[in-house]
């Protein structure tokens, strides 16, 4: 006789796929509420196991959102090595985007907890999945050059990872749909339209080793931003954007300005405080390149083309402030929480009211999801790679922003 029927109890077996299931459920918990707000106890509570269960599978918190942001990028990296050209790429991603809407917010936003070694691994991997919708794109357009095809490349995940930012929905086969074509759209977009020539982004990408140029909270070079005040705001973005707001203490900020002591109090009371003045500054900026630039238009269609070059241009000279705004907003008080909110709601409500007088018709909810795209695919690559580097980007981001906004019909 076995044990079991000795005593009389049945033996409760282990189910194979147990730590699928943690990571899958770990992986909804942390894109959700965020790392930090999520505990190991929480996890288990949501497979349905105890806390001790959970740590036969994974060592600590961090070691579970290293497989969670692995397995999210190991499925993409599948997707691309299993297309037998871009178009199945295209179909399959689109589908299995709508799956798992949260992908690439565990990548932007929580794989900043990871170690840096972790992190440099999954850059490298992120970059071979470019590398391989760049084979794609070339075999349909034989003739682009390498550096071109990588910055589509980029653009194409940036269209999947968009729909991670919102809760815009369709009916499944028309989001499919609209996914695959947005996606296609950004893979065949022709560049060197605008000014700016394919060999100066050649030039640009072999020197791409150089750093970019490195703007304050303000816009403004380094060395301009003599007031102590700046500075910390400067630093305080460029360190939340990094390590993410609760991985950032007060004295590492003030350390990386040289402002300690009661001088970094005067001016912000608190991390939070910080926090405040950048959303807070980047609202201004923002809306005060939109008003120029559409107090310039001479028409709807020129009025789409100046809003896309003015949030290309803020984006470009405010990369580690988009990070930020990207990742950080959940970490505001409540109030100015809701504020930054509406404020969002705002900027994409005017988008859609100019798109809307150049496309008078277009689905609302299609509006919405384009718009999202184009926006992200800007965030994404004045943050990305080789790409931030070129010298022409403005030039070809606004022309990918283009088709996106006004496809050939």
């Amino acid at each position: 006789m076995t044990n079991a029927a000795v005593t009389g109890r049945a033996t409760r077996r282990r189910p194979a796929d147990r730590r699928e299931r943690i990571v899958a459920a770990a992986g909804e918990l942390f894109g959700r509420h965020g790392f930090h707000n999520v505990s190991m106890a929480d996890v288990a509570s949501a497979v349905g196991i105890t806390a001790s269960a959970l740590y036969r599978h994974f060592r600590n918190k961090q070691d579970l959102l290293l497989q969670v942001v692995t397995t999210v990028i190991d499925t993409i990296a599948r997707r691309v090595a299993d297309a037998t050209d871009l178009a199945s790429y295209l179909r399959d991603t689109a589908s299995g985007t709508l799956e798992r809407r949260d992908a690439a917010t565990l990548w932007q936003r929580e794989a900043r907890h990871l170690p840096e070694e972790r992190r440099a691994e999954l850059r490298r991997a992120l970059a071979d999945i470019a590398d391989g919708i760049a084979a794609l794109i070339t075999r349909e357009r034989p003739g682009l050059a390498r550096a071109d095809a990588e910055l589509l490349a980029w653009a194409v995940l940036s269209v999947f990872g968009s729909v991670s930012g919102h809760r815009f929905a369709l009916p499944r086969r028309r989001f499919e749909a609209l996914l695959r074509s947005l996606a296609g759209t950004a893979a065949g977009t022709a560049l060197g339209t605008a000014p700016g020539t394919a060999a100066e982004a050649a030039e640009v990408i072999e020197a791409a080793g150089d750093p970019p140029v490195r703007r304050t909270a303000a816009g403004l070079p380094p060395e301009l931003a003599v007031s102590r005040r700046e500075r910390l705001l400067d630093e305080a973005v460029r360190l939340f954007d990094e390590r993410g707001f609760q991985s950032v203490s007060t004295d590492d900020i003030g350390q990386a300005a040289d402002v300690t002591g009661p001088s970094l109090y005067r001016h912000f009371p608190s991390k939070n405080d910080l926090l405040v003045a950048a959303v807070v500054r980047a609202g201004e900026q923002r809306r005060a390149r939109t008003t120029t630039a559409l107090a310039e238009a001479t028409g709807p269609a020129d009025g789409l083309a100046l809003l896309l070059r003015s949030y290309v241009g803020f984006a470009s000279d405010h990369s580690h402030l988009i990070g930020m705004l990207i990742g950080e907003i959940d970490q505001l008080p409540e109030k100015e929480q809701r504020a930054a909110r509406q404020a969002q709601r705002d900027y994409l409500a005017l988008w859609l009211h100019v798109l809307d007088q150049v496309r008078p018709g277009l689905d609302p909810a299609e509006a919405k999801i384009t718009v999202s795209a184009v926006l992200t695919v800007v965030d994404n690559a004045v943050r990305t790679g080789r790409a931030r580097h070129r010298r022409d980007l403005g030039d070809r981001l606004a022309e990918i922003g283009t088709a996106l906004l006004l496809p050939a019909s």
